[in-house]
């Protein structure tokens, strides 16, 4: 009689074991992606379509602070703790090289082939490539660009010295406050926007691992954003993208420096301003030969650490495809970097100028490509504020950059 019931026990027990490993597979598995705040139904429309072709793979959507610099802080203390709470993560452009080289990321050769590649911008492609492997998928690019009210300035402006006459010669027209509003917070956004000046005005900041920065064109390109300044709210140097953004669409601004994503919302059927914008390339500098927007842009990338690695790459392989690019396209107004989205007529529909700014768009100039950018980036984060909040002069500014930058190269990035 035990022998018996031992082996009734027996066979219940690998009964209820086999079951349990069954019902085991078919549970949804849960992944977690991380991102900055999206002020649009892009993400979850994104998910939900996912979910949808993929029913048994749901996925938490984990928001950061809208903020670039707060994003890479969050990061860098999940993964160099090891943490495998994140699934897929939302990289800008400029941090591959980083988190590539500190061994947080799974390589993507095999996965994101060449023949897909070949589908996308050369440009992003290129900025997810470090050290001869594949580490993200570009999600979507970026390049800044000059927002204005159309119903008050008939022709945008070709320099910025025009831009800064007419915005003295119609403020106040149409209920506008202010000449222009920018990203001038201490932050990577601020970065972007000095450099587009200092490009756009002839200057650079490296050649190969020369730090160059320090010319009479960078100086000068750097004086034009602090002129900016005094046309700007008196907040411009605490304004971030969507404070930029909000300044605009309220009516109060009569240009606006920002990123593409804001188009669809300015003209969205609750923005004050729907109808009366328009968009033009970024404006050159005296010394400058063209106006030159910096290139922007995410990507898509799995955390070394995580669980569901397989999940992950389906969710990026989804959201990077063609059918979540159109979604992203439509519903947040970024820029797709499949080429094909270029010639969509439903994409194309929503945002018309991106057929005008196209190549615009794809020739933008990075910014400087250095293992040591993070901290390259820090020393112009600083210094340009000071320049704009009038602590220091913008020769100040640019001798300051020059002296950390040669020193971090010197240190190799310690």
């Amino acid at each position: 009689m035990v022998l018996i019931v031992s082996l009734i026990a027996g066979c219940s027990s690998n009964t209820s074991s086999s079951t349990s490993s069954n019902t085991s597979k078919n549970e949804p598995v849960t992944i977690t992606y991380s991102s900055g705040k999206d002020s649009t139904p892009a993400t979850q429309k994104l998910v939900e379509a996912f979910e949808k072709k993929y029913p048994n793979i749901k996925v938490k959507f984990q928001e950061l602070p809208s903020s670039t610099d707060d994003q890479h802080n969050s990061y860098v203390t999940a993964l160099s703790a090891g943490d495998s709470s994140i699934d897929v993560l939302a990289m800008d452009i400029i941090w591959t090289p980083e988190f590539a080289s500190a061994n947080w990321l799974l390589p993507l050769d095999d996965k994101f082939t060449k023949e897909m590649r070949d589908k996308f911008l050369p440009g992003p492609v290129e900025a997810v490539t470090y050290n001869g492997h594949v580490w993200a998928v570009p999600r979507f690019t970026d390049a800044g660009v000059l927002y204005y009210r159309k119903d008050i300035i008939q022709n945008p402006p070709k320099t910025w010295d025009e831009l800064i006459q007419m915005a003295k010669e119609n403020v106040g027209k149409a209920g506008t406050k202010y000449g222009i509003v920018f990203q001038g917070n201490q932050y990577e956004g601020l970065v972007c926007d000095a450099l587009e000046l200092i490009y756009s005005n002839g200057g650079n900041v490296l050649d190969g691992n020369k730090v160059v920065i320090d010319s009479p064109q960078s100086i000068a390109g750097l004086q034009y954003l602090m002129d900016l300044v005094k046309i700007a709210p008196p907040g411009v140097t605490t304004y971030q993208e969507e404070d930029a953004r909000n300044v605009f669409q309220q009516g109060e601004a009569i240009f606006m420096r920002n990123w593409p994503y804001a188009w669809s919302l300015v003209n969205g059927d609750d923005s004050p301003v729907k109808g009366k914008v328009g968009i033009a390339p970024i404006p050159k500098g005296k010394d400058g030969t063209a106006g030159m927007p910096v290139l922007g842009g995410w990507n898509l990338g799995i955390n070394k650490y995580s669980k569901h690695p397989e999940e992950a790459w389906k969710f990026i392989e989804f959201v990077t495809s063609e059918e979540g690019q159109k979604i992203t396209a439509l519903e947040a107004g970024q820029l797709p970097t499949i080429k094909s989205l270029y010639q969509d007529k439903e994409v194309l529909a929503k945002n018309p100028y991106w057929a005008d700014f196209y190549e615009v768009f794809i020739t933008a100039r990075p910014r400087p490509v250095s293992p040591f950018y993070p901290q390259m980036s820090d020393s112009m984060q600083i210094n340009f504020h000071k320049a704009l909040t009038g602590e220091i002069t913008a020769q100040q500014a640019i001798q300051n950059v020059s002296k950390d930058m040669n020193d971090i190269i010197k240190k190799g990035g310690k």
